[in-house]
């Protein structure tokens, strides 16, 4: 029954003034000389303290009500409010709902060390069967397969593709640099030919190390304010090789974080650089957007790199057009031994 018809059905009719409040999970009715009448809105689990401090707890079905006198304060929580209702001066009118602070669990993300953003070999040629599944005869490059394959399956855990197979993350042995114009399949062959270890091996790859799914300002606080402090240079750092993998569709060095992770690796890394993949016909090695010129596809990094690069006092220029030139198979530099 609803309030005013239970209360004429005790002959009471209405006695004062009736509020009406609603929250998410209940209904309430109270009337200025404390009757209280609650129904729950929603299946819910409804736990009550009353004003001696006792407490009690009951599931409630959905339309599911119930009639009390008030003699005092009273508290009523669900799983995301509590609601509290205390005699004011001019009968039991002071009604508050709070919602609960829920405790949001920290990201992966930001609990397991950069160089641990890893995907074994076997690992990415199960992604490149995925692929092959999803996209059937086509050919795509990687900006597709992020939309169409990693995104779908990251978007619910809100973390990298690496970390939703590895949360505890795998340490990589191998950073891999590359445009993402090319052939996703082409790029994964071309890394599995090269290395006799490759379903062993652990990749850091940008598109399965970084969270695809995350907003960008989000992204801009993961790779903070210095590029020498973000994921990238740490990974960098700590592999023990640097995989350039170049394709026949685009140049890779037209994009300034390739750039950028070149220079990174021969100032700060011990890593051997080594080469494979071609690159497209007719590649230039300089000109007005390759190497210093190269761009960015969020234009505020442009400012950062180039400063970045700047400060390890090496010829980004040079350093481009000797990976450009490089056969496959090519090693720029052997890992340095300390």
């Amino acid at each position: 029954l609803k309030p005013s018809v239970f209360r004429r059905s005790l002959g009471g009719g209405l006695v004062g003034a009736m509020s009406r409040w609603r929250t998410a999970d209940l209904e309430f009715w109270v009337e200025t000389d404390g009757w209280l009448w609650r129904q729950a809105i929603r299946d819910c689990r409804h736990t009550v303290t009353n004003p001696r401090g006792e407490t009690f707890q009951r599931n409630w079905k959905a339309g599911e009500s119930y009639w009390h006198t008030l003699k005092g304060d009273w508290k009523f929580e669900t799983s995301t409010q509590t609601v509290t209702i205390t005699n004011g001066a001019n009968g039991w009118e002071n009604f508050k709902v709070t919602d609960k602070a829920v405790k949001k669990k920290i990201s992966l993300v930001k609990l397991v060390p950069p160089n641990r953003w890893g995907v074994s070999g076997k690992q990415l040629m199960e992604l490149a069967d995925k692929v092959v599944e999803t996209f059937e005869d086509q050919n795509p490059n990687v900006y597709e397969v992020v939309q169409n394959v990693i995104k779908p399956l990251c978007k619910d855990a809100g973390v990298s593709y690496a970390l939703l197979l590895n949360p505890k993350g795998l340490k990589c042995t191998t950073f891999v640099t590359h445009a993402w114009f090319e052939s996703f399949l082409a790029f994964v062959v071309d890394i599995r030919d090269h290395f006799p270890d490759f379903e062993t091996r652990v990749f850091w790859i940008c598109f399965t190390a970084n969270p695809q799914t995350w907003k960008p300002d989000e992204l801009n606080d993961l790779l903070g304010p210095s590029a020498l402090q973000s994921p990238f240079a740490i990974a960098i750092q700590q592999c023990d090789t640097f995989l350039i993998v170049r394709n026949i569709i685009k140049n890779m060095y037209s994009r300034l974080w390739c750039v950028a992770e070149l220079v990174l690796v021969f100032a700060y890394g011990e890593s051997s650089v080594q080469v494979i993949g071609k690159m497209p016909l007719r590649a230039k090695e300089s000109g007005n957007d390759i190497g210093l010129n190269a761009t960015c596809t969020v234009p505020e990094d442009v400012q950062l790199l180039l400063e970045t690069i700047e400060l390890t006092d090496l010829d980004a220029n040079a350093l481009v057009a000797k990976a450009i030139r490089a056969p496959p198979g090519s090693i720029l530099r052997r890992r340095r031994v300390a």
